[in-house]
């Protein structure tokens, strides 16, 4: 598995409790409060994933479960899908009154297998993915297996596995990306992404392109690596997170409905993206999963700069290192923005989201602002600090 995901348990240490500078971040002394986001936090060897408002970021942790070293979190359904992916299970966990956790309903346990990623075809039928040279299929009621889709036949000669990632379904067709493990942080050298139909659970197309590395990835529970804009589907290639030298990174798409990358598209990240005193060309870059896109077309990301800041990935605690840039992605037109956010740590760099009224929620761990929830607002290109963290925030997802 990727080394930053691994990283999380290790590096994460909470901070001391530091008083709030903002109405917003005060502590409750109840519980009667609105969650609107499930979120995760690491403590020392273990994981907690629970439900959080921004107005009680002070009570982050509280009534949270423990999940172990490595874990994803997916909401569908008024229900938290939590994959526990040390003992390898997904659990479904009820939300009670105001969105409070509550009890685990029902279980899908698959002993020693990677599996983080949920694609929601309805109420009864889902599809699993990572790493199994399959897709499982199951009832998200019950997480009872209800059946597969083998994908071996698609495992090139020098993978140990096929693993399905990142994957959107769209117009009654699963798009997933295919990652050609050679080991267990660097992927394939062109781009696989499986077509797979919803209702008869068949193949229908392998898309290829060795414009760019593997698309998709394996820690990216939320799914997020792929972008559906205007008809077309953007497929994000992060080189293996530079693990595999001499990959090339950047984005490739596929129009919907059409079982082909489109030939005339490719955007070339680390070769083609140069930000005034942020990032240069040809400097090694990469982007975390992006948003879900805004009205007007735009996805909101982390840009990974650590070469143009001179940085490298030691040990374990080159993950605290302040080198993941907030960024605005123009995908259709191939443009980056900079936004006025500080740096954040390469495993603070999963927590964005657009709200309905266009603004976008970072939750970052900077240098300047410490563990903090910032709130952008691009038609004044000014970010607001709402919110303190005692924790380095992660994943925020919203619960709708």
């Amino acid at each position: 598995m990727n080394k930053k995901l691994i990283a999380l348990t290790f590096a994460a240490s909470l901070f001391a409790a530091c008083g709030s500078d903002s109405s917003s971040n005060a502590s409750s002394d109840s519980d009667d409060y609105k969650r609107e986001f499930a979120t995760s936090i690491s403590t020392g060897e273990t994981m907690f994933i629970g439900t959080m408002s921004l107005d009680h970021t002070d009570d982050l942790g509280k009534d949270f479960v423990e999940v172990g070293t490595r874990a994803g979190v997916v909401y569908y359904d008024n229900a938290l899908f939590i994959a526990d992916l040390d003992v390898g299970s997904i659990s479904r966990y009820s939300l009670t009154e105001n969105n409070k956790l509550g009890k685990v309903t029902a279980k899908l346990s698959l002993p020693g297998t990677w599996v983080n990623h949920i694609y929601f075809v309805n109420d009864e039928k889902a599809y699993l993915g990572g790493m199994l040279d399959s897709l499982i299929i199951i009832n998200p009621k019950t997480m009872k297996q209800t059946g597969a889709i083998d994908l071996s036949k698609y495992k090139d000669k020098d993978a140990l596995v096929v693993s399905p990632g990142t994957g959107v379904i769209v117009d009654g067709r699963l798009y997933v990306g295919l990652l050609q493990n050679v080991s267990d942080y660097a992927t394939g050298n062109e781009a696989q992404v499986a077509i797979i139909d919803v209702k008869k659970d068949e193949v229908v197309a392998v898309a290829k392109d060795d414009r760019v590395a593997a698309v998709g990835s394996l820690d990216d529970s939320q799914n997020q690596a792929f972008t559906v804009i205007d008809g077309y589907i953007y497929c994000y290639s992060n080189a293996s997170w530079g693990y595999a030298p001499g990959q090339v990174d950047g984005f490739l798409r596929i129009k919907v409905g059409e079982t082909k990358f489109d030939k005339d598209y490719a955007w070339y990240i680390t070769k083609d993206v140069a930000i005034d005193g942020i990032t240069k060309k040809d400097n090694f870059k990469y982007l975390s999963p992006a948003t879900y896109p805004s009205e007007d077309g735009y996805v909101y990301s982390f840009l990974n700069v650590m070469v143009d800041l001179q940085q490298t990935w030691t040990d374990m605690d080159s993950y605290h290192n302040n080198t993941c840039k907030p960024v605005q992605v123009d995908l259709a037109n191939k443009k980056i923005k900079a936004l006025p956010i500080g740096y954040s740590s390469s495993w603070a760099s999963y927590g964005k989201y657009v709200e309905d009224d266009g603004n976008v929620i970072f939750a970052v761990s900077t240098e300047e602002d410490g563990n903090a929830y910032f709130r952008y607002d691009p038609k004044t290109d000014k970010a607001e600090k709402i919110a303190k963290s005692e924790q380095i925030p992660m994943w925020i997802v919203p619960l709708k």
